[in-house]
């Protein structure tokens, strides 16, 4: 299950990744996100993984890739974090970013959702 908050306070978008997640969890996830038209147009995303278990197929990954690209085109730029604690989803979630090159794209994995913000506050645009 993906869920999502967007707290206006700090302007981030934070998402909890909780249990299994399938390739059609994440593509769902990014349809939000894109038409979306509310969430600021430089967005910043905080998401903990923590509780995550990826069942994902390498094929897979590369569309998750593909599906991405498109997902953030409405954007002028985002900056995602995600917080990760086991070995398993960390590399998956690393993968995202091989051989990436998305104009105005950044995604940082962390042990720690403290060095996640500091990441995504001290991003200016």
């Amino acid at each position: 299950m993906i869920k999502t908050f967007f707290n206006k306070d700090i302007l981030i978008l934070e998402v909890d990744f909780v249990g299994e997640i399938r390739f059609a969890d994440l593509f769902e996830y990014g349809e939000k996100i894109r038409l979306d038209k509310e969430l600021p147009r430089n967005l910043k995303i905080l998401t903990n993984a923590t509780q995550a278990n990826y069942k994902l197929s390498p094929e897979e990954i590369t569309l998750m890739q593909k599906d991405l690209k498109e997902q953030i085109k409405s954007y002028n730029s985002v900056k995602t974090a995600v917080v990760q604690d086991k070995p398993f989803e960390t590399a998956i979630s690393m993968l995202v970013d091989v051989d990436l090159s998305i104009p105005d794209y950044s995604h940082k994995v962390f042990s720690t959702r403290m060095a996640a913000m500091e990441w995504l506050m001290t991003f200016t645009y």
